[in-house]
């Protein structure tokens, strides 16, 4: 008699766990499955939205060096929409020395010889920074200017 309800026990018990684990199983990973994917999708398409749209619009601000060698910009004031950001700065070949593009506590471009080419990229909030050429000196002898971010 004890054979009896034991045996019907372990088979009870068998078929339980038979159940669990492969309700289990398959639950779980169909579960997980449809829970990654339907969390994933819109994750990864937001982010891929969100990188496309950031690096769709990107302003791009052109400014120069005098060319006569003074130290100073061709403008002094410059003006962008909140976002990423990108100034380029010329350096005619008749400035006759060093110069780059910096936007103080925001990065900068490498310092360029006369001919060359500077650039910052960087992503600004609302409000008022200051551009200047990050040269030893030149900031303070006037090579600076407002960018204005709305």
């Amino acid at each position: 008699m004890t054979r009896l309800p034991l045996a019907a026990l372990l088979i009870g018990v068998s078929g339980f766990v038979a159940a669990c684990g492969g309700s289990s199983a398959s639950g779980s990973t169909t579960t997980s499955t449809g829970s990654n994917a339907a969390y994933s999708a819109p994750a990864a398409t937001a982010t891929a939205a969100a990188a496309t749209s950031s690096s769709a619009h990107v302003t791009t601000l052109k400014l120069s060096a005098d060319p006569g060698g003074a130290l100073r910009f061709n403008k002094s004031r410059l003006s962008a929409k909140a976002g990423k950001i990108k100034l380029v700065l010329t350096n005619p070949s008749s400035s006759g020395m060093p110069h780059a593009i910096a936007i103080q506590g925001h990065g900068s471009g490498k310092v360029v010889q006369p001919g060359g080419t500077s650039t910052l990229t960087t992503t600004l909030k609302r409000g008022t920074y200051t551009f200047i050429c990050p040269v030893p000196g030149h900031a303070a002898a006037g090579m600076k200017g407002t960018l204005t971010v709305r």
